[in-house]
Formats: structure tokens, C-alpha cells, sequence
């Protein structure tokens, strides 16, 4: 529901604010007085193209606003929600705003966070409906017809599950599809993967293997240079009577001759002891790995041609030799998934089939249901629109039927309304068949029969009453009072009876100043007497005049 709309520097509006009812309002205001600047200003907010040239003169920018209360509205919630726009301090309201710049551009904003006009667009279709020559006429399009359709035959629950079985059939026929081009291009990568997992096996790989004989290779490669080496310096250590583990004993026992607990002394004697031991230590490790250095000529070249081998297949592989084993490890783990790539394959064409066949069986459930509502909906908006004075209207819910393979998430048929506004004439699509007025009546009509259980929580119709009056036109009146009982209703008027059949009554009044500016007034019961007077009488209003809107207001708070 709309709440509040706010206006500022638009068009002939320097400031303008304006609070909302539930029910039904009436707009009215002399000719020219600027009724549409409201409904140009929301259609702006809800999305609409901005032009510079909206910007009051004189002012910098236009900025509009506008408040709805989405208690209650699940899609609009669920659509806050899913984008996190919505607001945590007050989860029950909606607050869109737009700016206009002299410069052409323009900014949108949900809840004070800025959005595209896409975004703005697709939570306006969940907000408000506006009916008018120019604007948001959502009627006019088929996913809409579809969905009152199927909200007015009670299916709508049957109508989202077939979209989500479509769904899901067209997700595995995907999948499917995907797979088996898979497979067809895998036949050859099958076959390349076993070549190059035989070759792997033949040579056996290991994570550690390729490190180690690099180590051993170098040892064995230079074994008597090594030798040589570590014979030198054994000798040094402790092989030669000069050796330094033996002069290390022989300055140490000297320092312990002296009786003295000096700590410098004592630091000293500590020192040469632990040096004394890691010499002996090194010798004892230098003594070990002289073991290892025994020349091998036979396992020198075995590690060559293995290392050889190792490099060739890194090298055709392109990576290094280390990382032979992973690379086992991937192919063969490839190969295994390939294997079992047909046996998927015929395991997801069954449950394809299986879902094609569900979608089908709950389209043609749906087909049913959509016929029987379609004539239900048919008489009874032709009946409205006859009481709207369109004698020879005909009113068309329109089944196209479609082949079983072009089934899709809509079902098994294209929703189309039709109606034939003139005798003589088949029904014909709305926006091709109906003027703006006539398109403004079927539409009046059609909320007025789908009122209970359409999920538009707002409908905004402009010149519903152009080319009617009299008799017709109290009856249009009580058609929106009527509908203003399940949602709001907010209709720019120029009739008296319409007017006064209003739950609110909204006046416009252009100044005569030389600035002209535009304002909007709520009126008084006694105000709402004057300015249906006003509608009654034209220029002068007489007492009769007078007397004559109080009656209407009379009958009217009797209705």
C-alpha cells in the first residue's frame, strides 16, 4: 500500500507532500490544474525514463519519494530480503526515492540504498499497478494475464509447480546434454589417458624416490674425492698425534692444574671440554659416512639410466621429475570418472524422461484448470463491462495451445487477454483493440472481478471515466469502492459521481501566480461538498449546485 508520496522541485511542484489511505481516493482538480504531475512523479519513482525538462525551473535537481508499507506483501518482502535491501528498523515499510539532475542524470534508491531502475522496476510490479494512456500498463502484458488467470482459478500453487518442474527437467536435460558431449569427446582422452598410465606404471614413480637417488648419485659420483677429503681430515681430528682432539686433552688438563674457582677460569676449562667432545663427536659421524663412500660402479650407472628415465617422462610430460607420482594419481583418477561416465549417462536420461513425463502430466492438470477459470473469468468481466457502459464489449481469456515439446514453465499454453471493445469486431489483444480509456474500464473490470485474490496491493487508474457519465458513472464509482475494500485504489477523475463515492477525497489547485506552482489538499467532509459542487456546477455555483453534491455525498456515506 502507498503511504506517502513526497515531491519536491517537479514540474510546477516546489514541495509537495501527500499522505495515502487505505480504500479508495479520489483525484480531482479544475482542467489543467496538473492532476497528473502525482501520477508522473510516482511513475518516475517506479521506474520510468527522467528528462531535465521535469525539473521545476529554477531548481537544481527534483527529488521524489515515496513510502509503501509492504505488510502482509510476501513477493515484496521476499524481494527486499533476497537483495538485503531491506530496512531492519522498520521491516514493514518500503521507501523508494528518486533524484533528477540538470545534467540528465538521475539516481534511484530502496531504502536509501542506491539501486538500478531495473531493480526499482521489478519490486514496483510487486507494489503497485498504474493504469493509464502512458504509463505502467502491466495488463498489457502476457506473464501478467497469466498469473491473474491462474490467482483468479485458485491454481496459482499448481501453476508454480509446473515452472518448477520445467525447471528441474530442463536443468537434467542440461546436465545430460553436457555429459554426453563429454563422453563423445572422452573416447580419444580415454585412450591417450591409458597409453600415458601404462607408460607411468611401467617406470613406477615414487613421491621421495627422485631426491634420494639424486643424493646417492653425487655421492657415488665423486667417492674418492670424498674419500680422500675425509681421510685428510680424520687425520687432523684424531689420527695424528698433533691431532686437535689430542690437543684439546692436553690444554684442557693444564687448565685443571690450577687450583683457582676463578669463573673466568672456570668458563674456560668449560669450553674446551665441549669442544674436546664435539671433536670426538664429528670424528665419530666423519667415521660413519667414510662407511657409505665405498665405490660402486654398478649402482652408480643403475641410478644414471633410472634418473635418465625419470627425466625423459618428466620432459614429455612437461613437468618435473618429482612430480611423476601425482601425476599417476591424476590420471588414473580421471580415467576412473570417465569410466563411469555412460552408465551416469543412462541413469540421468531415465530420470529426464521421468521429469519430462511429471511435467507434462501437472501441465496438462494445469490446461484444465486454466479452462474452466478462463470462462468463469470471461463472463464475468464482459458483465462488468457492460455496467461500465461498454454495451457491446466481449472480453476474451485466450488459451493458445502449444506442442508437448515447446512446454515450458508458463505450462502448455500462452495466456492472452482479448476483448472486441465494438459490435461486430472478434476480440482482439488489449493494447491493440483498446483506447487509453477503454484499456483503463477492462482493467477496472478485471481488478474488480480478480479483487480477492490479486497480490497487487495498489492500483492507480487514469482516466477510467473518459467518454461515460450519468448512470454509468455512479456505477464506476461504486466498482471502485467496491475494489477499494480488498486493495487501494487511487483513481484521477473528472466526475462528480465518481468522486463522491470516494473514501478519500485528494483535491489539485494550480496558483495564479506568476510562478504558477501546483498543490495537493486532503479535504474535509465540507471541503469535499464544495469541490463536488464545483465539478456540478462549473463556473458558478448555485445553491441547487450545492445541494445536489450534498446529496450525492449523503447517498455516497450510505453506500
Amino acid at each position: 500500500m502507498l503511504n506517502r508520496l513526497d515531491i519536491k522541485d517537479f514540474a510546477l511542484v516546489d514541495q509537495l507532500a501527500v499522505d495515502f489511505r487505505a480504500g479508495f481516493s479520489a483525484i480531482t482538480g479544475e482542467t489543467g490544474a496538473g492532476k497528473s504531475i502525482m501520477l508522473d512523479a510516482l511513475g518516475l519513482i517506479l521506474g520510468d525514463r527522467a528528462s531535465p525538462d521535469l525539473i521545476r525551473t529554477g531548481a537544481a535537481s527534483a527529488d521524489l519519494c515515496a513510502e509503501f508499507s509492504v505488510a502482509g506483501i510476501n513477493a515484496a518482502q521476499a524481494w527486499l530480503e533476497q537483495r538485503e535491501l531491506g530496512d531492519p528498523d522498520a521491516p514493514e515499510l518500503c521507501l523508494l526515492r528518486r533524484t533528477l539532475g540538470a545534467d540528465g542524470r538521475s539516481r534511484a534508491f530502496v531504502n536509501g540504498r542506491p539501486v538500478t531502475l531495473q531493480d526499482v522496476r521489478e519490486l514496483a510490479e510487486h507494489l503497485i499497478d498504474i493504469h493509464s494512456q502512458h504509463a505502467h500498463q502491466s495488463l498489457l502484458r502476457r506473464e501478467v494475464q497469466r498469473l491473474l488467470l491462474d490467482e483468479y482459478g485458485g491454481h496459482a500453487g499448481l501453476a508454480r509447480d509446473v515452472a518448477t518442474a520445467c525447471g528441474h527437467w530442463q536443468q537434467l536435460v542440461h546436465t545430460l546434454d553436457h555429459l554426453q558431449r563429454s563422453n563423445e569427446e572422452g573416447s580419444e582422452r580415454r585412450a591417450l589417458l591409458s597409453y600415458q598410465l601404462d607408460e607411468l606404471d611401467a617406470l613406477e614413480p615414487d613421491a621421495d624416490e627422485y631426491g634420494e637417488l639424486v643424493n646417492q648419485h653425487k655421492r657415488l659420483a665423486h667417492a674418492d674425492e670424498h674419500a680422500r677429503r675425509l681421510a685428510s681430515t680424520l687425520t687432523g681430528l684424531d689420527e695424528d698425534e698433533d691431532a686437535v682432539t689430542a690437543q684439546l686433552g692436553r690444554l684442557l688438563h693444564g687448565l685443571e692444574a690450577i687450583d683457582d674457582a676463578h669463573p673466568a677460569l672456570n668458563s674456560a676449562r668449560e669450553l674446551l671440554a665441549t669442544a674436546r667432545v664435539n671433536s670426538e663427536e664429528a670424528t665419530a659421524e666423519l667415521r660413519r659416512y667414510a662407511d657409505l663412500l665405498e665405490p660402486d660402479p654398478e649402482r652408480l650407472a643403475s641410478i644414471d639410466t633410472r634418473i635418465g628415465a625419470l627425466h625423459d617422462l618428466a620432459r614429455k610430460h612437461r613437468i618435473r621429475p618429482e612430480a611423476l607420482a601425482e601425476l599417476r594419481a591424476s590420471i588414473a583418477a580421471e580415467l576412473d570418472s570417465l569410466a563411469g561416465g555412460e552408465e551416469h549417462c543412462e541413469q540421468l536420461a531415465a530420470e529426464a524422461d521421468a521429469a519430462r513425463k511429471s511435467l507434462l502430466a501437472g501441465a496438462g492438470k494445469l490446461t484444465a484448470a486454466r479452462r474452466k477459470a478462463a470462462a468463469r473469468l470471461e463472463t464475468a468481466v464482459t458483465a462488468e463491462l457492460v455496467k461500465l457502459g461498454m454495451k457491446h464489449a466481449r472480453f476474451e481469456a485466450h488459451l493458445e495451445a502449444l506442442e508437448e515439446n515447446a512446454c515450458g514453465p508458463g505450462g502448455l499454453e500462452r495466456v492472452e487477454f482479448r476483448v472486441s471493445a465494438n459490435k461486430g469486431i472478434d476480440p482482439g489483444p488489449l493494447g491493440k483493440i483498446a483506447s487509453g480509456g477503454e484499456l483503463s474500464r477492462i482493467s477496472l473490470a478485471i481488478q474488480v472481478v480478480t479483487a480477492a485474490t490479486s497480490r497487487i496491493p495498489s492500483l492507480i487508474l487514469d482516466e477510467a471515466d473518459v467518454g461515460i457519465g450519468g448512470r454509468t458513472a455512479e456505477v464506476v464509482g461504486r466498482l471502485l469502492r467496491s475494489l477499494g475494500e480488498h486493495t487501494q485504489v487511487l483513481a484521477v477523475t473528472h466526475l462528480p459521481q465518481v468522486a463522491a463515492l470516494a473514501h478519500q477525497h485528494l483535491a489539485v489547485e494550480k496558483s495564479d501566480q506568476e510562478a504558477a506552482r501546483v498543490s495537493i489538499h486532503t479535504l474535509s467532509e465540507e471541503a469535499r461538498v464544495a469541490e463536488l459542487a464545483r465539478m456540478l456546477g462549473g463556473v458558478e455555483v448555485t445553491e441547487q449546485t450545492r445541494a445536489h453534491a450534498s446529496e450525492m455525498r449523503s447517498r455516497a456515506v450510505g453506500a
